[in-house]
C-alpha cells in the first residue's frame, strides 16, 4: 500500500523565497514520508505586488511541489477570496489524493478542512504552533477560535509534536491527541569525538524572538560571567534579523566573546555543533525544539530551561535551568569543569527521533487512517 498512497501536505508556515527557513521542518518531513509514499505539498502564497494567479510546479527527488502566488488586498475579506481561489486552483491541479495532512493550525486551517472535502479524504492535523500556552489564551479571535473549532470536528486524527504541546491543546478541547516528535537525520547530525577547546565554546541557535526565545537573559548571563573574568566565547546562529542584538551586545561591550553568524544553510550549522562544548537554550517556552534534539544527536550535552523536549532530559543529558542566576552558575560550572558527559549518552536520547523510530510511527497513523 505505501508506495500508492498519496499524500497531500498542507501547512501554514513553508519555506519560500521571501521566508526560506519558515517551516522547514514541514519540508523536511515530507521528504522523510516520501520514503514510502507519493507525497505533494501545495503551498498558497499571498504577494501584494502580485496582480493575478501565478502557478509554479517544482519536483525534488523527493516529493513534488504545487506553489500558487496570488494578490493580497487591503481587504481581509477580499484576501480571504483571493486565498479560497489559490487553494482551488491548486487542488484543480491534483488528480487523487488519498490523504491530507495540515499543519498548524493557524492561519492556514480552513485550507485543510477544503482539501479534504474537496478529495473526499481522511485529515490527519500536526500541531506545532506555540500559541496554545496558558498566556496566549486571551489573545485568541473569535475568528481563530471558530477555526479551531472546525478543524477539530473535521480531522479525522489530531497530532502534537510533544507531550507539553498536547497537554497545553487540551486546555482548548478534549479531542484525542497523538504525539509523534519531529525527527533529526541521525547520518547528517553525526557523532565526533569532543575535545575540550582551550577557552570553552557555547553555542546557540534560534530566531532570538524576545517573545520565546529571551535572548536578553542569555546576555545578562554572559556579561555576569565576563564581569567574573571568566573566558568563554558564544556563537549565536540565526535566520532573521539579529542587529538589534549584535547593536546589544556592542552595547554590553561583550564584542570579544559572542559572535553572530547566519542565516546559513540548514546543513551548515553541523559543523556548529561539533566545535560547541555546549548548547545554550534559555527560551520561555519551546513546543519541541529542534535544536535541542540536534545537539544531542551529535554528541553536545545542553544547559536549557525545561521547554519542549527538555521535559524528559536526565542529568547525565545536561543542566536545567530556570532563571538567569542559574544559567550564569551553570555556564560558570561548565568553563571550569569542561566536558563531563557521556556523547553516546547524549545521542542514545536523540535516536528516539531518528528517520526510521519517527516514521514507523507516521506509518502505523496512516494506515490506520487511509481508507
Amino acid at each position: 500500500m505505501a508506495k500508492k498512497v498519496h499524500i497531500l501536505i498542507l501547512s501554514s508556515w513553508y519555506p519560500s523565497p521571501e521566508n526560506p527557513h519558515l517551516g522547514n521542518f514541514v519540508q523536511r518531513h515530507a521528504a522523510l514520508l516520501s520514503n514510502k509514499y507519493r507525497i505533494t505539498v501545495l503551498n498558497t502564497i499571498a504577494d501584494s505586488n502580485c496582480n493575478g494567479y501565478i502557478v509554479n510546479e517544482g519536483t525534488s527527488s523527493d516529493f513534488e511541489e504545487i506553489t500558487v502566488i496570488h494578490p493580497k488586498s487591503s481587504s481581509p475579506l477580499i484576501r480571504k477570496k483571493q486565498g479560497r481561489v489559490a487553494l482551488r486552483k491548486g487542488l484543480n491541479m491534483i488528480n487523487h489524493v488519498d490523504l491530507v495532512i495540515g499543519n498548524i493550525a493557524l492561519s492556514k486551517g480552513r485550507q485543510f478542512i477544503r482539501a479534504k472535502k474537496h478529495f473526499n479524504c481522511p485529515l490527519i492535523y500536526i500541531e506545532h504552533g506555540s500559541y496554545f500556552r496558558k498566556e496566549k489564551k486571551s489573545n485568541w479571535s473569535i475568528f481563530n477560535r471558530f477555526l479551531f473549532k472546525a478543524l477539530l470536528k473535521n480531522s479525522d486524527k489530531i497530532v502534537a509534536v510533544s507531550e507539553v504541546l498536547k497537554k497545553d491543546m487540551m486546555s482548548y478541547c478534549n479531542s484525542e491527541i497523538e504525539v509523534i516528535g519531529n525527527h533529526v537525520d541521525k547520518n547528517l547530525f553525526s557523532l565526533q569525538e569532543k575535545k575540550k577547546n582551550v577557552i570553552t565554546q557555547f553555542l546557540h541557535i534560534s530566531t532570538l524572538d524576545p517573545a520565546t526565545k529571551n535572548p536578553l537573559g542569555i546576555l545578562d548571563s554572559c556579561l555576569a560571567l565576563f564581569n567574573q573574568g571568566l573566558e568563554f566565547n558564544l556563537t549565536i546562529v540565526c535566520d532573521a534579523d539579529y542587529s538589534i542584538w549584535k547593536n546589544k551586545v556592542h552595547e554590553l561591550g561583550l564584542e570579544k566573546v559572542i559572535q553572530f553568524k547566519g542565516p546559513i544553510e540548514w546543513e551548515e550549522t553541523i559543523n556548529y555543533y561539533h566545535q560547541a562544548d555546549a548548547f545554550l537554550l534559555f527560551s520561555d517556552y519551546e513546543t519541541f525544539s529542534i535544536v535541542l534534539l540536534e545537539a544531542l544527536m551529535t554528541g553536545t550535552p545542553v544547559i536549557t530551561t525545561k521547554v519542549g523536549i527538555a521535559h524528559n532530559l536526565e542529568s547525565k543529558h545536561g543542566v536545567i535551568v530556570k532563571t538567569n542566576n542559574d544559567l550564569t552558575k551553570a555556564m560558570g560550572q561548565f568553563i571550569k569543569t569542561g566536558f563531563t558527559y557521556s556523547p553516546n549518552a547524549l545521542r542514545e536520547f536523540a535516536m528516539q527521533y531518528s528517520e526510521e523510530k519517527v516514521l514507523s510511527k507516521w506509518m502505523k497513523l496512516i494506515e490506520a487512517n487511509v481508507r
